[in-house]
């Protein structure tokens, strides 16, 4: 190279570097947005969803839901057509439902495990930890309940699914003197049992999401994601129209391995319109 063309060469350099940069800023503006979201079935979808499935089920798809959370079925659909029918909607079966009683009881487990099967679900969730109302647990409760988890976690594992745990607000309400949310989830093998993290419950519970997720990092694949109104109360809202800050809580998604993102509200007054608000919100939110 010449003396002329390495001067003319050099003096881009600066331009280039700039632009680049430029680049990888803009680039980072778009890419952090939710890969995929899904809704769990039975609270959120109501009798709107019991009503006619089928036109439900379309309409959910076509909302841009991807992935589908529930137990047993969907209507009056057998495993086999229920399959057939959520493929070619483009819904696939994510998430299957287990109970504390089955951790007690393998032919239940092996039933539930079963079932979850039949629909190609990757997991299966325990959405309760106690065989009562779980009140005047102690902290050595709580390593019992880890126990029984990761007994029932191995079962699932050796026939391919992945269980978890779903938390309330009762794992975070102080018991002698810390949380039993800090006593369970360093209990649970994470090779047997990780978390399903319900933001709204760790919220109601007087936490933050944000502090799970730095504390136990990787622990959980699936978000519940499900708002909290701005009153007294604390009650459900619709996705997108609460208080709680998603979008700070999604930018530690790689943080805590979080890979799906289910909707959910428990006693929506009108389903659909619960279902709509929180797919428009979801499909638009960046962070």
């Amino acid at each position: 190279m010449d003396r002329r063309q390495f001067i003319k060469t050099a003096g881009l350099l600066p331009t280039v570097c700039l632009l680049s940069e430029y680049a990888s800023a803009a680039k980072k503006e778009v890419a952090d947005q939710l890969p995929r979201f899904g809704l769990i079935t039975g609270n959120t979808g109501g009798k709107w969803l019991e009503e006619n499935p089928r036109k439900a089920l379309r309409t959910i798809a076509r909302l841009g839901y991807k992935e589908l959370e529930f137990g047993g079925s969907i209507g009056d659909m057998k495993p086999a057509e229920l399959n057939k029918f959520l493929k070619d909607c483009g819904l696939k079966a994510l998430a299957g439902a287990t109970s504390m009683q089955a951790m007690h009881d393998k032919k239940q487990l092996l039933r539930d495990i079963d079932t979850c099967k039949e629909l190609g679900q990757e997991y299966i969730v325990c959405y309760w930890p106690w065989l009562d109302g779980g009140e005047n647990k102690t902290l050595e409760d709580w390593k019992l309940v880890a126990e029984n988890l990761n007994r029932g976690g191995k079962i699932c594992r050796e026939e391919g699914l992945k269980l978890l745990y779903h938390n309330h607000d009762i794992e975070f309400r102080v018991t002698e003197g810390q949380l039993p949310f800090d006593t369970l989830v360093p209990a649970l093998d994470p090779q047997l049992v990780n978390v399903e993290l319900d933001l709204y419950w760790v919220r109601k519970g007087d936490q933050h999401p944000e502090t799970c997720i730095k504390k136990y990092p990787g622990r959980f694949p699936i978000f519940h994601v499900k708002d909290m109104d701005n009153t007294a109360a604390r009650d459900f809202a619709y996705v997108g129209e609460g208080c709680i800050d998603f979008p700070s809580i999604f930018k530690l998604n790689k943080i805590a391995g979080a890979k799906h993102f289910i909707v959910e509200h428990d006693k929506p007054a009108d389903p659909e319109l619960c279902i709509r608000t929180a797919a428009a919100y979801l499909s638009g939110i960046r962070f």
